[in-house]
């Protein structure tokens, strides 16, 4: 369909080349750089201190040592650059996690093998050209937020911000009085003292029934998370933590499933993993 708006911003990442071609703004071609990663949990404390970084390599920053926030450790990414119509390529490599485990090593002789309980790969767009598409375009009302490489993740807000800012002054818009930026936080009850913990459960019970045995994730938060968007089993995982654990989610998803299905008044089977096509559920048996 066609929808008239005022202004567009290209934050399209491996796909901002193709969007800007369409908009009439000629752009140097994007190149799909993948970078593969290993995750720990319950790592010793003396293992996570702080980030890790080695000395850059042209390429990249190189393999980095990175403590999460509830114990963990992420080692990666590496950096391949792949053929310019590879932009589905994130499956990981044999040789990609062994180099990304062998770089970590390097950092942290001591890592335990036995606590890596996931692998995945992700792809970062990589401007021929060397440079980030930001700010104005010769197309009236279209902007350019991508070809960021890695710092795009980090720098998002105050890209967002730096945009929305031009957006408003090319338009003569204001700041709406009564918006609202932020919204409280789902409660955590891991992170509450036992009597915060209690008094949670006295005004909801759900806040006492564990789902996550792994992240101590209860029927509450998920529920609640639900009710603000979360219509697959990612998006809970992403608002609440559940799943995210050593067993990554081999206890918890059917419940995660079920209160899905309950709540967003779904048939089982039609709830996702993380979007259309990746439904969990073929169909009952019984």
């Amino acid at each position: 369909g066609t929808y008239p708006v005022d202004a567009v911003v290209n934050a399209a990442g491996l796909a901002a080349d193709r969007v800007a071609v369409l908009a009439g703004v000629p752009t140097p071609r994007l190149v799909p750089r993948r970078g593969e990663y290993l995750l720990l949990v319950d790592v010793p404390r003396e293992l996570r201190a702080a980030v890790l970084f080695p000395v850059p390599t042209p390429q990249s920053k190189g393999i980095l040592v990175v403590p999460t926030v509830d114990g963990g450790l992420l080692l990666g990414p590496t950096a391949d650059d792949l053929p310019p119509d590879a932009r589905d390529a994130t499956e990981t490599t044999t040789q990609g996690l062994a180099r990304a485990w062998e770089g970590a090593r390097r950092l942290v002789p001591d890592l335990p093998r036995g606590k890596v309980v996931k692998a995945f790969a992700g792809l970062r767009p990589e401007p021929e050209d060397g440079d980030f598409w930001l700010g104005e375009t010769a197309v009236g009302g279209f902007y350019q937020a991508a070809g960021m490489r890695s710092p795009g993740l980090t720098a998002a807000p105050a890209i967002a911000r730096c945009l929305a800012a031009r957006i408003a002054r090319d338009l003569g818009l204001a700041s709406r009085s009564t918006f609202a930026p932020l919204r409280p936080a789902i409660p955590r009850p891991a992170d509450l003292a036992p009597h915060e913990w209690q008094a949670l459960i006295a005004r909801d019970p759900r806040y006492g029934r564990i789902v996550c045995r792994c992240s101590r994730v209860t029927e509450g938060e998920i529920v609640e998370a639900i009710r603000r968007g979360a219509r697959a089993v990612d998006g809970v995982k992403f608002r609440t933590r559940a799943g995210f654990g050593r067993c990554q989610g081999g206890s918890c998803t059917d419940a995660v499933l079920a209160l899905l299905a309950r709540e967003a008044r779904l048939a089982p089977e039609d709830v996702g993993v993380r979007g259309p096509g990746s439904v969990l559920a073929a169909g009952r048996v019984r």
